[in-house]
């Protein structure tokens, strides 16, 4: 077997190889890339790289590494995330990868200059959680994976008959190049209390925008109180067709949920998930609405912001966001129907190195991660 680092021309056997997989949890999905496989990496930054594990011209394996600048230990530093890790289950394949596996993080490191290595892992997803987090025997060098931070990723779908928007008079206005000094100020002073932020001035915050593909200005809703001074923002976004998640399958849970969503949409309370393809055998989507740069300074002021993006969505949209354990505010609110999925983000760290300073249990920061990066 080879190992390899994919080209753009590989676009689209990568693409079909990553549609093949099904991560696993309450719903069984499968991710569909839309023939363009690098599409979400260039969102995140203009350093990305793909290893290709192939068998002859078969393609048995693919880890993707994502090289970002982040505001980590009080300082910007350079660190990869670890994304779309996917082997096939040839066992041969597995025992390839890894042999490669830390020859490959320690030439991402050498090639950007770097020497942390981020992931995300669903908590649901127990095969992965077995795989890659449980103890192990020291009989292969494989990195260890470090618990650094849990969040829930919440999802929006419907609000109870009698909930009432708990700031009613609070000024929500447009992104805007009247208020956009404005907004990059509190954007950045937000960021700075949060590991792993991608904004720490003007420069990083107009950068980060111009990669942002489909997402302007004029898409943030920005909060005003009445001396009309900035007290919240978001920025709704559709990823439309760089990336949809297919739901193949509903466990008994999820199901019930699917349904209840049926029955409230009757009464104009919510709004429904996507059938599975278990049942129609077609492949259709699920309709999500991010919440991008996402702050509140209190949780009535994230609620109205919350409710405005849910009002303005489309009929078949519902809203997406992460919520950090540690801050409270962007708990879901009792007055919406919500659901919520946890997941993890984990440092894989060698086995050889020290435990960097960070990962200390004083450290008790917030980190950033937006919604659409962590699936």
């Amino acid at each position: 077997m080879n190992l390899e680092i994919a080209r753009p021309e590989d676009t689209k056997n990568l693409s079909e190889f990553y549609k093949t997989f099904l991560s696993r949890g309450l719903v069984d999905v499968k991710v569909d890339r839309n023939g363009d496989f690098f599409a979400p990496y260039a969102v995140q930054s203009d350093q990305h790289l793909t290893y290709q594990l192939r068998e002859d011209d078969k393609l048995e394996g693919i880890a993707s590494f994502v090289i970002r600048d982040v505001l980590l230990d009080d300082k910007v530093q350079k660190v990869a995330f670890g994304r779309d890790l996917r082997i096939s289950s040839n066992r041969r394949a597995v025992l390839e990868w890894s042999k490669h596996f830390l020859p490959v993080m320690n030439e991402v490191f050498k090639t950007f200059d770097c020497k942390y290595l981020f992931s995300v892992l669903s908590m649901g997803d127990v095969q992965a959680l077995n795989a890659f987090v449980r103890p192990r025997t020291l009989k292969r060098p494989l990195p260890q994976y470090h618990l650094f931070r849990r969040f829930n990723m919440v999802s929006v779908h419907g609000r109870l008959p009698w909930a009432r928007t708990p700031l009613p008079h609070l000024r929500i206005r447009r992104g805007s190049a009247a208020n956009v000094d404005a907004l990059i100020y509190y954007i950045i002073q937000k960021s700075r209390q949060r590991d792993l932020a991608t904004v720490w001035d003007a420069q990083s915050f107009h950068e980060k925008l111009e990669r942002w593909k489909d997402l302007n200005l004029e898409d943030f809703l920005v909060a005003f109180d009445k001396n009309d001074n900035i007290v919240g923002c978001c920025a709704p976004w559709s990823a439309g067709n760089m990336q949809e998640f297919i739901p193949m399958e509903y466990s008994l849970r999820a199901h019930n949920f699917r349904q209840f969503l049926k029955f409230g949409k009757r009464l104009g309370w919510t709004r429904t998930l996507t059938k599975p393809y278990s049942r129609l055998k077609v492949e259709a989507g699920f309709n999500f609405k991010y919440l991008c740069f996402l702050f509140a300074d209190n949780g009535d002021i994230f609620q109205s912001l919350l409710w405005k993006a849910y009002d303005e969505a489309h009929e078949h949209e519902f809203i997406v966001y992460n919520q950090q354990r540690s801050e409270y505010i962007y708990r879901r609110p009792p007055t919406l129907i919500s659901a919520k999925m946890p997941f993890g983000i984990y440092l894989l760290h060698p086995p050889d190195q020290e435990i960097p300073s960070f990962l200390h249990p004083a450290n008790e920061k917030a980190a950033e991660m937006e919604p659409f990066f962590a699936l």
